[in-house]
């Protein structure tokens, strides 16, 4: 059910049905013990490397386009030359009937098309099946060759399935059947992004490594998205002032403004650099450390004349240009704000800046 309602809101309702029909049945398709490779031949028309739904889709297809052009002898003689069973057949177009009955009252109707799009609606088709199985899914442990699946189990891709020597990084599965071991039957590749699509509500999220961007002049981490515990996005890096405006705020101050880890043409920053420098300056040439206060004090400088939506530079900016306009020497710095208590003694006529020698005015330096 849960299937056919996202089909419907994703144009693929026909094809949906037609599989949940060939789920529901035994495979139509037959292998006899004394003819296996045979069958497989004949079979080998119907797969698809990366999906085993569109290999049931291309048989229904095939099986629609027989019976027009075949008496029903005739047709039934197909099926037992071609290993399709012919009682099978009728069985999954009968319950394709009944859903299509079921689904009307629901809003739920189909055009007149006897044949399904595998190809052109396959991303839809295979976001509406995953929406069904979302407990049946599994990322590659290529070290283990099996896949980790949900809530912990393992299991391996059946032989039969077209993707058995394939092993995408993600498969989701219509059944998981436990004979020898876990067996993944009827299976497909699938995009994670997808599972994130169908089940909002069901996937967690957890976050590490906030860090200030200069590129993207932004804080950045990376997420890791997981489904019933299987990892579908194992690392994203996302702009992290969506999950914690706080912190991110936090550190757009002390590594943009404080530590000027930033590309920006406003003016009040470069004088502020500009200022910097000079109290460094002074500190060189008075030989005496400490004189700079710390980043701290910066830090609360700025954290209590930025307004609280101020976490990135995008939004910095937006902020600024209001600001200016009531007060344009809002966030310029004070040599006072500067200089630590340490220099309250200080006489700078000690250590000048230029020295008079026979009438030239010659700069000084201090190391």
């Amino acid at each position: 059910g849960r299937m056919i309602v996202e089909a419907g809101k994703r144009g693929c309702v026909r094809e949906v049905m037609i599989l949940a029909a060939a789920l529901t049945i035994q495979d139509p398709r037959e292998r006899p013990t004394d003819k296996q490779q045979l069958a497989a031949e004949k079979h080998a028309r119907f797969r698809d490397e990366n999906s085993d739904f569109t290999g049931f889709l291309n048989l229904w297809n095939y099986i629609q386009e027989k019976q027009q052009e075949l008496s029903s002898t005739q047709f039934r003689r197909l099926c037992r030359t071609e290993f399709i069973n012919y009682l099978r057949v009728r069985e999954w177009q009968d319950l394709f009937a009944q859903l299509r009955q079921l689904a009307r009252p629901l809003g739920i109707s189909l055009d007149n098309r006897r044949l399904a799009d595998p190809v052109g609606n396959h991303e839809g088709i295979h976001i509406s099946l995953l929406s069904g199985l979302l407990s049946h899914i599994g990322i590659l442990d290529e070290r283990k060759r099996e896949y980790a699946g949900a809530r912990g189990s393992r299991f391996a891709i059946f032989p039969g399935s077209a993707l058995f020597k394939k092993s995408p990084t993600f498969v989701m599965a219509a059944e998981l059947v436990e004979t020898s071991r876990l067996w993944a039957r009827v299976a497909a590749k699938f995009d994670p992004v997808w599972a994130e699509q169908v089940a909002p509500d069901l996937v967690k999220r957890s976050y590490s490594e906030p860090h200030w961007s200069t590129k993207m002049g932004a804080v950045m981490a990376y997420e890791k998205v997981t489904l019933y515990g299987v990892p579908i996005i194992p690392q994203r890096r996302i702009n992290y002032s969506r999950v914690d405006p706080v912190l991110a705020r936090e550190l757009f101050i002390r590594h943009a403004l404080v530590e000027g880890d930033w590309k920006t043409h406003h003016k009040f920053f470069h004088r502020n650099r500009a200022l910097l420098l000079e109290v460094e300056e002074l500190e060189a040439r008075m030989r005496r450390r400490g004189l700079l206060v710390d980043d701290e004090t910066l830090f609360e400088f700025y954290d209590a004349r930025l307004g609280p939506e101020v976490v990135s530079e995008r939004h910095f900016d937006k902020w600024w240009k209001e600001a200016r306009q009531k007060n344009p020497d809002l966030l310029d710095y004070d040599k006072s704000l500067l200089l630590s208590d340490d220099a309250n003694d200080l006489d700078e006529s000690a250590y000048p800046k230029t020295w008079l020698h026979k009438g030239f005015e010659l700069p000084l330096t201090y190391e």
